[in-house]
């Protein structure tokens, strides 16, 4: 069982990572790793490699059984509480490691504690490939299994303007994942139209 790969990016796929374990990037084995678009998009901001290799970089890693390949699929995280996350929502039936990596690159972990804590599915419903009844089985197996989430600032928080304000930048032709970022500031007391202005703001700086 792996539990971790150190080296250098070898390549940068849409959802997927090559790490070259071999010393100094050189004689290793090439594993291809699927991670959240949130580390994909860090580690492409970084474009000059390191002493003439790609970006080391370490990863805390799921291995997963792909039956009809016959092969190991991996799932690589940045830190053990991603990891950890990412075990939580695969013990939910319905949910595998696809489909969990989906749900974290959509939701931040406290909207996701919030949408569990407040029983509201609908939120949930937003996320692509989620349907109805597994986001209510969702809300069901984690009652219990999400109070160790961190919810910061946001109680209280209005996770209907949530929604909302991602629909409206979904709309506008912005990706889950970029709204999901503009979108991160707090929310306190904030109006949607005040989000959704801030977030266009910071979208369009990020375009520059």
């Amino acid at each position: 069982m792996i539990s971790f790969l150190q080296g250098t990016v070898e390549y940068l796929g849409d959802k997927f990572i090559v790490i070259n374990t071999g010393i100094s990037g050189q004689g290793g084995i090439g594993y291809k790793v699927n991670i959240v678009p949130k580390l994909l998009n860090s580690l492409s901001e970084i474009k000059t490699p390191v002493n003439g290799q790609g970006q080391m970089v370490k990863l805390h890693i799921h291995s997963q059984l792909n039956m009809r390949e016959g092969v190991f699929d991996l799932y690589g995280f940045n830190d053990m509480e991603d990891l950890n996350l990412f075990h939580l929502l695969i013990s939910v039936s319905g949910i595998g490691p696809k489909n969990a990596l989906n749900i974290m690159s959509s939701l931040e972990p406290k909207h996701l504690k919030m949408a569990v804590v407040n029983n509201d599915p609908e939120y949930l419903k937003k996320i692509s490939g989620l349907g109805p009844k597994t986001a209510r089985r969702l809300i069901l197996e984690l009652q219990n299994k999400v109070d160790y989430l961190d919810e910061g600032d946001l109680k209280g928080a209005d996770l209907g303007q949530e929604g909302e304000a991602t629909e409206a930048l979904l709309t506008l032709g912005y990706t889950l994942s970029q709204a999901k970022e503009a979108l991160k500031e707090d929310a306190k007391g904030k109006t949607l139209e005040q989000r959704v202005r801030e977030a266009l703001k910071l979208l369009g700086k990020n375009r520059r």
